[in-house]
C-alpha cells in the first residue's frame, strides 16, 4: 500500500499506515513551492504537511517523487528539500519534520525500490541482489544537505560492469 502525495497526514493516519504496512510518496514541491502558501491557507495543520521524519521513526517507507514537469526530476534535489525543509522564499516549513542524511538517501534507494516490490533484487548493496547502481562523486552522507543537488553522478554500475558517463 503506497500513500501517494502525503499530503495532510496527523499522527492518526501514520499509525495507520504502519500497521497497514503502507509507504509513503512525498513530492518535494509541497515543501519547496508551496510551504509557505500551505502555512498561510492551512494554519497550524502545516505541522501535519509531508511529516516524513515522524513516518520514518514510525519504520514507514518513505519514497520522494517530483511530479515532472511540477519540479524537476532529480532525487537528490529531492532529498535535499526534505533534509533542509527550505521554502523558495527562504523560510523553513514544519522543521520537526525534516529527514536525516540516512533517512533521505533510502528514501531514493531501498524505499524507493519497496514502492516498486523489488527491494529484493534493488535499493541496496547485498548479496543475492542485483550489481546496479549509481556512482556518486561525493559521498551525500558526509555533505551538508543544500548541497546535495550539486553532487554529480560519476557513472553507474550495471549487472556488476562499471559505466562512467564520460
Amino acid at each position: 500500500l503506497l500513500f501517494g502525495h502525503a499530503g495532510l497526514l496527523d499522527p492518526t493516519h501514520l499509525h495507520r499506515f504502519a500497521e497497514l504496512v503502507g509507504g509513503i510518496s512525498a513530492a518535494s514541491h509541497y515543501v519547496y513551492l508551496m510551504g509557505d502558501d500551505y502555512r498561510e491557507s492551512i494554519g497550524d495543520r502545516v505541522q501535519y504537511m509531508t511529516p516524513l521524519a515522524s513516518a520514518s521513526k514510525l519504520s514507514i517507507p518513505v519514497t520522494l517523487h517530483s511530479d515532472a514537469p511540477l519540479a524537476p526530476p532529480y532525487p537528490m534535489q529531492a532529498a535535499s528539500v526534505h533534509m533542509t525543509r527550505a521554502t523558495r522564499n527562504g523560510n523553513t516549513s514544519t522543521p520537526s519534520e525534516a529527514l536525516n542524511a540516512y533517512q533521505a538517501l533510502k528514501s531514493v534507494t531501498l524505499d524507493a525500490a519497496w514502492a516498486m516490490g523489488l527491494e529484493n533484487s534493488i535499493g541496496s548493496i547485498s548479496v543475492g541482489k542485483r550489481a546496479n547502481f549509481t556512482v556518486l562523486d561525493k559521498n551525500p552522507l558526509s555533505s551538508d544537505a543544500k548541497d546535495w543537488p550539486a553532487i554529480k553522478i560519476w557513472g553507474v554500475v550495471l549487472d556488476g560492469e562499471k559505466r562512467p558517463l564520460h
